[in-house]
């Protein structure tokens, strides 16, 4: 429990700046938001500010915590269904534990990233509704997704370089 400390401390800051946001920054979103755009970055979608506002929160709090619950969930199942580098040495019996404990922890990590990328979101679509014409910003999309992805990369190589290596 105690390893697992620092990230949960870590995505429960996250989480009070997320909430906080989101109330602090529902004045700024007109009745009708545009929240779907088209490549150009034109608006095709709307939802009410109410609306918006609740898929926001479902969103901020699903999407972080979807891969600590596959994981979680994934230690019921049995050792074939893994495929990690070495797997007859991190499942042995005397290790699986072991090796559960980091796969959560290290997917805890993969929490804070991904609601920042939430954030991101929300930020994006309300500087595109602050805008006379609503627009999005394909610049800002594009970044908010490449450091999300560029992170996912990182921490995919992370997890694979931990299991490559045989104590």
């Amino acid at each position: 429990m105690r390893m697992l400390r620092t990230p949960l401390l870590v995505l429960g800051v996250l989480y009070v700046c997320f909430f906080g946001y989101l109330a602090a920054s529902s004045s700024q979103l007109p009745g009708r938001v545009a929240t779907h755009f088209d490549g150009s970055g034109r608006p095709n979608g709307y939802m009410s500010r109410a609306a918006h506002l609740r898929f926001m929160v479902v969103f901020g709090v699903a999407f972080p915590l979807f891969v600590p619950a596959i994981v979680f969930a994934s230690r019921f199942l049995p050792d074939r269904c893994y495929n990690l580098p070495h797997r007859d040495y991190w499942l042995a019996p005397s290790r699986r534990p072991e090796t559960m404990a980091y796969l959560f922890r290290h997917s805890l990590w993969f929490s804070p990233m991904a609601l920042c990328f939430a954030l991101g979101i929300h930020a994006s679509i309300i500087h595109a509704n602050t805008l006379a014409q609503a627009q999005l910003s394909t610049l800002l999309i594009l970044a908010l997704a490449g450091c999300f992805l560029a992170g996912t990369a990182i921490w995919g190589v992370s997890l694979i370089r931990h299991f490559s290596r045989v104590p």
